[in-house]
């Protein structure tokens, strides 16, 4: 019981550490975790919504974007950088010993944090510009603890590969982009046939985007069916990462020099 609460607390303390840093390295600090997520979505907006359109003209794209890209930020970012959280931290690993399944929940730590702010705000431009809350908003909880889940099972799992294939790393860095123009961040799935529908909600984000913004922008509850098969998909990963990382514990070090 201890040694988690031990690891708990290297998690939280290492996780602060990372948040302050940020905050303190630039001067505008915290409000870079707003102006960020605000930057991608203006230039997107130009793109799709002034360019490609959505829908019938573009009117309410604005919170739709918003919506997906604070999350694909959340996710793609701790994605990335948990994939390098071994690597990043071998100075640390060849000096005391750690267990490494901690290592990649320092950055889901650090960045569930910043998502939670930005979703505040985000949460406060809805009731502003869309809608006033609702009892459905608790529908919010289940939701983020899903996206948490995969969020989590990517991370462990790219961490767990990457220090045995380096160019795994890349490919995660590169696929990203891929997977973000399958996401449905841009575009609303349901307007695709049926047919090809089907292909769009193998990806779990898919659903877990819809799921947002079905709580969020339209007033309703998300399909719980897809909110679960996104958190099975992340339970699955989680365990598969977390298993690696405990069997080849002692091997990481050398691998990482």
């Amino acid at each position: 019981m201890n040694k988690v609460a031990n690891g708990i607390d290297v998690v939280w303390l290492r996780a602060t550490a990372e948040l302050h840093r940020d905050i303190t390295r630039t001067y505008l600090g915290i409000l870079w975790w707003v102006i960020e997520p605000l930057l991608y979505m203006s230039a997107f907006y130009l793109i799709f919504a002034m360019g490609v359109r959505h829908g019938n003209g573009g009117e309410g794209y604005v919170g739709f974007l918003l919506t997906g890209l604070v999350v694909w930020k959340w996710f793609s970012t701790t994605v990335i950088q948990g994939s390098n959280s071994l690597m990043a931290n071998r100075g640390l690993m060849q000096q005391v010993y750690l267990p490494k399944f901690l290592l990649p929940l320092i950055p889901v730590t650090a960045n569930t944090f910043k998502f939670l702010v930005v979703l505040v705000l985000l949460v406060g431009y809805v009731w502003i510009f869309r809608r006033p809350p609702g009892w459905d908003w608790l529908a919010l909880m289940p939701v983020f603890l899903a996206a948490l889940l995969l969020v989590t099972g990517c991370t462990l799992l790219s961490a767990s590969l990457v220090p045995f294939a380096d160019d795994l790393r890349m490919l995660i860095n590169n696929g990203m982009l891929l997977l973000m123009f399958l996401s449905g961040v841009f575009f609303n799935v349901s307007e695709f046939p049926e047919a090809i529908q089907s292909w769009f909600y193998l990806n779990p984000l898919v659903g877990l985007l819809e799921a947002f913004r079905a709580v969020l922008l339209e007033s309703g509850y998300p399909d719980w069916g897809h909110v679960g098969y996104s958190a099975g998909i992340g339970g699955l990963m989680c365990l598969v990462g977390g298993l690696c990382l405990a069997r080849f514990d002692r091997v990481y070090p050398k691998r990482v020099v």
